[in-house]
């Protein structure tokens, strides 16, 4: 346990070379200065540092080894290494001398065209000791390593991380809510809303209303785009100051019950926040964000924000990314972030810090799209509030928040479509009745396509579920949303062709590129496979899906059982990695606890015990499930159903069934049993994360103290919310100005 408290501890010794200077004593493959990238040293660090790098051998033909070996030295308390190019291949570790112990060197920030600097804190057990870095292995034709010689780093880390994050969040947050509640308050106003659920739902489709606007006009007209933000953010404003002035007691009333729940969604996007860059990354948030949780993801996270910036060009760049098409992703996300900063900074870094903000309180409007859902459905307040700590605190949604892809922002407008109809008062005026919920189906799909996922499934589950049966709303709200979806349809066909890449991949397995239409590559696809094949990849795809619950169980025992033994903890990292790869992977081992939470449902085989929750995680269930076997149907197949490629609103209904299933049960057990798995959830993403296991990967990084106290801050507030939302209404009192005597209400 000494190294989880090692980042507390000060530093005095200046960044120095470790002496004597160490040399290279085993080469093959590697040459002294071979990049065609500068090494230029950090402030702070001694000037000249000595690298090595394949980049002399990068043309070599038929190559299969290459190694390098450093002379040894003494470990110190802090190692700091440059390092640039391809880094998974060779590996780089550090070697203890005495008994051959190896710990993987892996940067988050690993970039082909630029040098990164890391910090790696060793364990106590490996200071004073002599160690040598290893090189082995050949990288994929054509790339190439290079590594710096080892510093004796001071461990000193810069302070201000925190409070920038905040005033970032507390500027979009106010930007974001404020646009939505000025629409939800000129409905309270005009159109005579007085439910909380409605209300709740025109402010979520509002947090994306300006987004959609803006992006097609910033692509109409690019150098206008920033205005016509800036113009929508202070309409609101005065909007909502003068519904405000003009609204009764009951329509403020209305207003009031909406705050303690966004305010959870601005809080939480704070939490995930501080989570993620409490060991620095803040100078780098899009690269940090690939490596906090695990080793390395894609660069999925930045495609929102490459799109955004495109639509501010004569002529959205083709392709985007690498050989991605700017129509093969949707652009909701995009036309938020054009919303919320009408003025993309000239300065990378200060993009990719607003862009990250912006893109977590995205992320994180889940949060109130299940608090709609769940109120819709009349549960009790305090399995409410449960329910959205179980969700909150999982691994699965804070590493896909703090990896800001749009699929948890695409879960959100699919729970709100659900609850438009799962809410039992009934809509008074048809742009309540169809308008709203086709509006939040449609943000759903332009946020992300795996909503379909969830969304095909749902349609037949609301007609079974509902009395009467809203065959009429549906069926208009899927037309209204097939009208708001068109213009990216367009976009797809006629401004960047095809637009069907994911398609292709997903449904009929084709991965390369190519000019063919989507249903030509389908049947081919499967008219290349005989029937038994294709039962075979659909049944892979089934137990992709399914089987690894028992599993993840089974090895979180394991880890359990290794953090009791005093020599465990080394285990119980390296079986913490292993359950981090199959959450993010797998759907099932998401459920943790709950997995076998049904069982609890055998309360309700005798009448008294089939509560309202009871009912509601039997639905839950069973559209979790249906909505999988859908899921893993379509999937082209074999085990292509990766808990990232499909809808993220199943998994959250999936614990939602969980924690609802234990209630219906006991109440204080269901209490019990999620702190449990929110427990395993902070072992699993913030203690062990930090924890060198051998044969593994070395964290990098010291802990921010100031980023540790907005941490600290923001779980206080998440709790306090929570705790409101339980034994209150959620209102929180807004005092506007008394409206005069003679004001029409």
């Amino acid at each position: 346990m000494i190294f989880l408290v090692a980042p507390f501890c000060s530093f005095t010794a200046p960044n120095r070379f470790i002496e004597p200077r160490v040399r290279l004593q085993v080469n093959d493959g590697f040459c002294e200065g071979s990049t065609n990238y500068p090494l230029v040293p950090a402030a702070g660090d001694p000037a000249q540092i000595r690298f090595w790098g394949q980049y002399c051998h990068v043309w070599e033909q038929g190559r299969t080894t290459a190694l390098a070996k450093t002379a040894p030295f003494i470990a110190p308390k802090v190692l700091r290494l440059y390092s640039i190019g391809w880094t998974k291949s060779p590996t780089l570790s550090l070697e203890r001398m005495a008994d051959g112990t190896k710990f993987l060197i892996v940067p988050w920030d690993e970039d082909l065209y630029r040098w990164s600097r890391s910090d790696y804190f060793l364990p106590a057990d490996w200071q004073g000791r002599e160690v040598r870095l290893v090189a082995e292995g050949v990288p994929p034709a054509g790339l190439w390593r290079a590594f710096s010689e080892p510093l004796e780093s001071d461990g000193r880390v810069s302070t201000g991380d925190a409070s920038r994050i905040l005033r970032l969040t507390f500027r979009y947050f106010c930007e974001m809510t404020g646009c939505a509640l000025a629409l939800t308050a000129l409905a309270v106003l005009w159109g005579g809303v007085r439910n909380r659920v409605q209300a709740g739902m025109i402010a979520l489709a509002g947090m994306a209303v300006p987004g959609y606007c803006v992006f097609w006009f910033t692509l109409a007209a690019p150098r206008a785009g920033g205005q016509f933000a800036i113009v929508i953010m202070i309409a609101a404003v005065l909007v909502l100051f003068a519904c405000l002035w003009k609204l009764d007691s009951e329509g403020r009333a209305v207003l009031q019950s909406l705050i303690a729940p966004l305010l959870l969604v601005g809080v939480a996007a704070l939490l995930v926040q501080a989570s993620g860059f409490l060991y620095g990354g803040w100078q780098d948030p899009l690269n940090k964000t690939k490596g906090r949780y695990l080793l390395r993801l894609p660069p999925d996270n930045e495609l929102p924000l490459l799109l955004a910036e495109g639509a501010r060009l004569p002529h959205v760049p083709s392709p985007l990314q690498g050989d991605w098409l700017s129509s093969d992703r949707p652009p909701l996300q995009s036309g938020m972030v054009l919303a919320q900063i009408p003025r993309l900074s000239a300065i990378r870094l200060a993009r990719e810090q607003s862009y990250n903000v912006v893109g977590v309180l995205a992320q994180s409007l889940w949060i109130f799209a299940l608090w709609l859902l769940l109120t819709a459905c009349g549960l009790d307040k305090r399995a409410i509030a449960l329910t959205l700590a179980a969700c909150l605190f999982s691994g699965f949604v804070f590493l896909n928040t703090f990896f800001v892809w749009p699929k948890l922002l695409a879960a959100a407008f699919t729970l709100g479509f659900l609850a438009a109809f799962v809410d039992r008062v009934p809509a008074k005026t048809w742009w309540l009745s169809f308008l709203l919920p086709g509006t939040l189906c449609a943000f759903a799909l332009l946020a992300h396509g795996g909503s379909v996922f969830a969304l095909l499934p749902a349609v037949p589950l609301l007609l079974i579920w509902r009395r009467p049966r809203p065959v009429k709303r549906l069926t208009a709200a899927l037309l209204f949303a097939l009208i708001l979806y068109s213009p990216w349809m367009l976009y797809q066909k006629f401004y960047d062709p095809p637009g069907n890449r994911l398609l292709k991949i997903h449904l009929a397995g084709v991965e390369k590129v190519d000019s063919r239409p989507f249903g030509t590559s389908l049947a081919m696809a499967y008219g290349a496979l005989s029937w038994r094949q294709i039962v075979d990849n659909k049944e892979q795809n089934f137990r992709f899906s399914f089987e690894e619950g028992l599993e993840n169980v089974k090895k979180t025992a394991l880890l359990c059982k290794a953090l009791f033994r005093s020599d465990g903890l080394a285990e119980a990292a390296e079986r913490g990695l292993d359950l981090r790869h199959q959450i993010f992977f797998h759907p099932v081992p998401c459920l943790g606890l709950f997995l076998f939470a049904p069982l609890a449902l055998l309360v309700g085989i005798r009448q008294p015990g089939r509560t309202l929750e009871w009912r509601t995680a039997i639905v839950f269930w069973a559209f979790a499930v249906v909505a999988t076997s859908v899921w893993c149907l379509l999937m082209f197949g074999p085990s292509s159903t990766s808990i990232h490629q499909g809808a993220y609103a199943t998994m959250l209904l999936a614990i939602a069934a969980g924690v609802l299933s234990l209630w219906a049960l006991s109440p204080k057990g269901a209490v019990v049993i999620t702190a449990m798995q929110m427990a395993i959830g902070f072992l699993l993403n913030e203690l062990l994360p930090r924890v060198p296991f051998p044969n593994g990967w070395l964290p990098e990084g010291r802990m921010h103290l100031d980023t540790l106290l907005l941490l600290l801050g923001s779980v206080l507030a998440v709790l306090g919310l929570l705790w409101k939302l339980a034994w209150h209404d959620g209102g929180i009192t807004i005092t506007p100005p008394s409206p005069p005597e003679n004001a029409t209400p």
